[in-house]
């Protein structure tokens, strides 16, 4: 799709404000950046050592999360021949709770797989409990990418229900070719059902006549819904993590990632 110019931005002359005029920032023209809890990275400072800011967890030989060169600054992981071979990032601790409906509760990000067909790849992207296995997870809300298939996971004390991701809803934009940028969003509504959204661009100006970026007209909105009968109440971390299960080397790029979660 041809590229296409976004709208000029409204122009608020005294600021803007989410807060109520009872509240103390309701005066604030800068808005109330606590208004809702979030954390994103773009991976712009990621040259200057991942470990200053995340826990980086690379097991096994070879494996490596580094920062790189590209468009909106970059993260390179990648998997060694071990087995398992983890490379994962996640922050010093968890900091996130899905279980606080009618709060809503999102998760983004965008990812580039060296292989598309490799069986032995899992892919964890999303919120779970802080941990070095990221393979092996006990609490959370989360993608998993593994066997060539996608789901959208709720695991409350290790067990999981999972919905799995139509095929046609993500084969334009994973399938199309290895490398090629895809996005995984979910949504936690009010009432605790998890709405999970994929496609090749996600987040950005989307022009309104074209309903979706893949042109994939089972991507207009989300392309799953899981509705779990409980979430956990385990405090969760966001997490980005490749983990190779067999004994071919595996590459993943990602340009962000991040969490936001109502107050």
């Amino acid at each position: 799709m041809a590229a296409v110019a976004s709208q000029p931005p409204s122009t608020f002359t005294s600021g803007y404000t989410q807060d109520a005029p009872f509240q103390p920032l309701s005066d604030c023209g800068t808005g109330n950046p606590f208004f809702y809890h979030v954390f994103h990275d773009d991976f712009d400072w990621s040259t200057k050592g991942l470990s200053n800011f995340y826990t980086v967890t690379a097991t096994g030989t070879g494996e490596s999360v580094v920062g790189q060169a590209g468009p909106g600054g970059q993260v390179l992981y990648t998997a060694g021949t071990a087995n398992p071979s983890i490379a994962s990032l996640q922050l010093a601790f968890a900091g996130f709770n899905v279980n606080v409906a009618p709060k809503k509760v999102f998760y983004v990000c965008r990812i580039a797989l060296s292989s598309i067909t490799n069986a032995a790849v899992s892919v964890i992207a999303g919120l779970i409990q802080t941990t070095a296995t990221p393979q092996t997870i006990t609490d959370g809300v989360y993608f998993k990418y593994l066997n060539g298939t996608l789901t959208i996971n709720s695991t409350v004390s290790s067990t999981t229900t999972s919905a799995t991701i139509p095929t046609a809803a993500y084969s334009t934009a994973i399938v199309a070719s290895n490398t090629t940028f895809f996005d995984l969003a979910f949504n936690i509504d009010r009432n605790g059902n998890i709405l999970a959204f994929v496609d090749t661009q996600l987040v950005g100006f989307v022009p309104q006549s074209n309903l979706t970026t893949s042109g994939n007209p089972q991507n207009a909105g989300p392309v799953a819904r899981l509705v779990p009968a409980s979430l956990t109440t385990v405090n969760l971390n966001p997490t980005l993590a490749l983990v190779q299960l067999g004994t071919t080397n595996m590459t993943m790029a990602a340009d962000f990632f991040g969490a936001m979660q109502e107050r």
